[in-house]
């Protein structure tokens, strides 16, 4: 009777699980391939927590799954499971060798080239407090570098409120005519990058009177990969323009753009009367299509690797990598979108004398406003420093959890629909 129960026992266990060397091998395999993507999750910390247990909790209930499967009495049911275990093994390792490559470009990017004390990043937690981030794109291709001065083409801060899920971008023209903060003498905002990032944040924080917390610095190349990683943007033109440039066509109305062609619609000044005035708000609107489409839901969980891979030697930081990180897992979490807002320094085109040129004749350069000036750092302090109820608002409306976010998200669109 004993060795019965026993006999009974056994045979209920293999149903359960396979009992051939090739299948227990081939789940071995599986497991450390799943082993090996949970290993990758934990170090690399890009994924919110409850994200991560369902993660967990698919890959054990998948690799059970398989295991039934191998252990069926019929053909057709091992074959499904070999068939789920190709798939998982090819899911699981392409995913894991994406976020190694990620954390690896993280990495590589965040390497900052400050050479003054001075202009070293001013850390917060950049999930809570607000922060200011220098966007300083260099007129330069890679193949250019070290052949040619560079020269900050464009120069824009990103006031950004993690609270509020607001963003101020504020542009400053590239002929902006400033105090250089080591010279202390009068020159063009752009001829700043010459003497290095360091140099433009502090001459443009001792003429703001704000920190400059964060910085990002990229080329003409760098911008071009990222775009095309992302799958192009799109982009809204106020009016039909052809690029003096290269030739590029751009119709008024909304444009699908290539990362060379969101380059040279955000470079283009000479069709236009406005010249470098048109020139930075279509910066604006590039720089408003590339913050859209990077912190979408479907860009962050698909592609957000390859734009890491794009960025490569093109673009570095002065941000740490936990904190690269820690802003994707927010935005994975929080599931919505940032209210981008956008306003530039007003002028008037001038001649006269520029430092870094020779002082025999006068150059033209662009003088700001004062008054301008003065609403551009009200406005950056408003996003800085919101008003208790906006706090209030913002604190209810967002939750911490990406399960409690996709739940509203789906029951708002479900409402949505029936209206």
């Amino acid at each position: 009777m004993e060795k019965r129960s026993r006999k009974s026992k056994s045979n209920k266990y293999k149903r359960f699980f396979p009992q051939k060397k090739p299948y227990i091998a081939a789940l071995l395999v599986l497991g450390l391939v799943a082993a090996a993507f949970m290993m990758m999750i934990i170090v690399t910390d890009m994924l919110p927590p409850d994200l991560m247990v369902i993660f967990a909790v698919l890959a054990i209930a998948l690799l059970a799954l398989i295991a039934f499967l191998f252990a069926g009495t019929r053909k057709w049911i091992r074959i499904t499971g070999i068939v789920l275990s190709l798939l998982f093994a090819l899911v699981i390792s392409t995913v894991t060798s994406y976020m190694a490559t990620t954390y690896n470009t993280l990495n590589e990017i965040s390497v900052s080239d400050i050479t003054s004390a001075e202009a070293m990043p001013i850390e917060v937690d950049v999930t809570e407090e607000p922060f200011n981030v220098y966007i300083t794109g260099i007129d330069q291709w890679a193949s250019e570098k070290g052949l040619d001065l560079e020269r900050s083409d464009v120069n824009m801060i990103l006031t950004v409120n993690p609270s509020t899920k607001k963003i101020l971008m504020t542009s400053i023209p590239r002929d902006t005519y400033v105090r250089l903060h080591t010279a202390q003498q009068m020159d063009k905002l752009t001829h700043t990058g010459v003497s290095g990032v360091d140099e433009t944040l502090n001459t443009v924080e001792d003429w703001l009177g704000i920190d400059l917390n964060y910085y990002v610095k990229l080329n003409f190349t760098g911008a071009t990969k990222v775009i095309n990683a992302m799958g192009g943007i799109k982009v809204y033109s106020p009016v039909a323009f052809e690029s003096s440039i290269k030739g590029y066509k751009y119709k008024k109305g909304w444009n699908k753009l290539s990362g060379k062609q969101a380059l040279y619609f955000a470079r283009e000044r000479k069709v236009f009367e406005g010249q470098d005035a048109v020139r930075v708000e279509n910066q604006q609107r590039v720089m408003k299509a590339i913050i859209k489409r990077m912190t979408s839901k479907k860009t962050l969980l698909t592609k957000y690797g390859a734009i890491m891979e794009a960025a490569g030697d093109n673009i570095s930081t002065n941000m740490s990598t936990e904190d690269m990180t820690d802003l994707v897992k927010m935005q994975i979490s929080d599931l919505s979108e940032w209210d981008i807002q956008s306003q530039k320094i007003e002028g008037d085109y001038d001649m006269d004398y520029v430092a870094s040129l020779t002082q025999s004749q006068k150059f033209s350069v662009y003088k700001a406003s004062s008054s301008s000036v003065s609403k551009c750092k009200d406005e950056i302090q408003n996003i800085l420093n919101p008003k208790t109820s906006e706090l209030a608002v913002a604190g209810r409306e967002r939750s911490k959890s990406f399960i409690v976010n996709m739940i509203n998200h789906m029951t708002e669109r479900v409402k949505n629909d029936e209206e």
